[in-house]
């Protein structure tokens, strides 16, 4: 993947039919695997030109939850340097 494993990210895989789906991320001394397989659906997945595509924790519970990422956005975030 050309990154490191070790970094902390969390790295989410799935199927070509894209009713299960992995993460996959290291945590101190070792990794953790979430593994997640649908009964009836689909996971909305990003598109095929998309190879890593960096996600916050609300948009990863998103995708795990069954949302098309793509066209969900938050809020913007906002910076004041000051008050008043």
């Amino acid at each position: 993947m050309g990154h490191s494993s070790f970094s902390g990210a969390l790295y989410a895989f799935t199927n070509r039919q894209r009713n299960k789906i992995k993460c996959l991320m290291w945590e101190d001394n070792g990794f953790v695997l979430y593994y997640k397989a649908l009964a009836e659906e689909k996971f909305k997945w990003p598109g095929p030109a998309d190879e890593l595509m960096p996600l916050t924790g609300e948009q990863i519970n998103w995708l795990l939850d069954g949302y098309d990422i793509s066209l969900l956005r938050g809020h913007k975030t906002l910076h004041y340097e000051s008050v008043g």
